[in-house]
C-alpha cells in the first residue's frame, strides 16, 4: 500500500475437492491491469477485465463476489468435473 492506494492485490477462492485444494476464482492485479479469473476443471481460464475501475473497486466487488457466490462457484467447478 503507497500511502492509501491499492497497488497490488489478490483474493481468490479455493475449494478442497476430492482430497485437492483447487483455485476456482481469483481476482488479482497481475499483468497490472485489475481482472477476475475463472478457472475450469480442466484448467483453462475465463479472463473478465475491468476497464475503467479503480483497484480498489475491483478488490471490493472481488471479496464481495467470492463471499456471495462460492457456493455458486464451487457447484459448477464440480459438474465439469462430472462429479
Amino acid at each position: 500500500m503507497e500511502r492509501g492506494k491499492i497497488i497490488r492485490f489478490c483474493v481468490q477462492y479455493e475449494a478442497l475437492i476430492g482430497g485437492e485444494w483447487r483455485a476456482i476464482v481469483r481476482y488479482d492485479t497481475a499483468h497490472d491491469r485489475p481482472h477476475k479469473d475463472l478457472i475450469h476443471s480442466d484448467g483453462t481460464q475465463d479472463k473478465y477485465e475491468f476497464y475503467g475501475y479503480l483497484r480498489e473497486e475491483v478488490l471490493t466487488l472481488g471479496e464481495r463476489d467470492i463471499k456471495t457466490n462460492w457456493k455458486r462457484y464451487r457447484t459448477a467447478y464440480e459438474q465439469e468435473m462430472g462429479r
